[in-house]
């Protein structure tokens, strides 16, 4: 996913990051398509201070627990995104209750 693209085939190397670090030294905020692996390693490299997630986030209300713990992430429905209702929006389980419905 890269952008508005979900394609996870592709190249995913955060460019515009590594570009705009190369000229200008504050705080660089990189968003577009990360995982937990490559948020760190944007951040690791220097290229980056901070990740923004942004669809994760949507279909994942614990998403940094669920970076931290290694566990798997809900796949995300965009044509459902700000649809007008809850479903795809805010009907997300939390990896907890997954679990124990399992």
């Amino acid at each position: 996913m890269l952008g508005n693209v979900d394609d996870d085939t592709k190249d995913q190397n955060p460019v515009a990051a590594q570009l705009i670090r190369k000229h200008y030294k504050g705080i660089i905020i990189a968003a577009g398509g990360f995982k937990g692996d490559t948020a760190q390693a944007i951040i690791n490299a220097g290229d980056a201070d901070l990740v923004a997630f942004g669809r994760d986030f949507i279909a994942n209300p614990d998403l940094p627990e669920r970076i931290r713990n290694k566990q798997p992430l809900n796949l995300y429905d965009r044509p459902s995104f700000f649809g007008g209702t809850e479903i795809g929006y805010t009907d997300y389980s939390f990896f907890r209750a997954q679990e124990m419905t399992v």
